[in-house]
């Protein structure tokens, strides 16, 4: 992906079979990391009790250009929890902006 300066992204994230204590425990890791790559969290919406098929979490970030998302993306330490992720998420949509 080519660089662009200040990259929003919103993420929507789907719990999987209320696993949300597993998944705060990822979400924790996971914020360390972005932040090591100049991430900002802006806003986190949680609805935790959602059965409508809605998102569980949704996240907007910012990140300071598209080469910073990619290095956190490819983080030996994110890569590393991503059997802990798949035990907790069972779905995620990202958009940028």
């Amino acid at each position: 992906m080519a660089s662009l300066k200040c990259v929003i992204v919103t993420a929507k994230l789907w719990v999987r079979d209320g696993r949300f204590e597993a998944f705060a425990a990822f979400e924790e890791k996971a914020f360390v990391i972005m932040a090591r790559h100049g991430a900002k969290v802006l806003r986190v919406d949680q609805n935790h009790g959602a059965s409508d098929g809605s998102a569980h979490e949704v996240h907007v970030l910012e990140f300071p250009d598209t080469d910073s998302f990619d290095a956190y993306r490819s983080d030996p330490e994110l890569v590393a929890l991503a059997d802990q992720r798949e035990a907790c998420i069972a779905k995620t949509e990202v958009a940028f902006t």
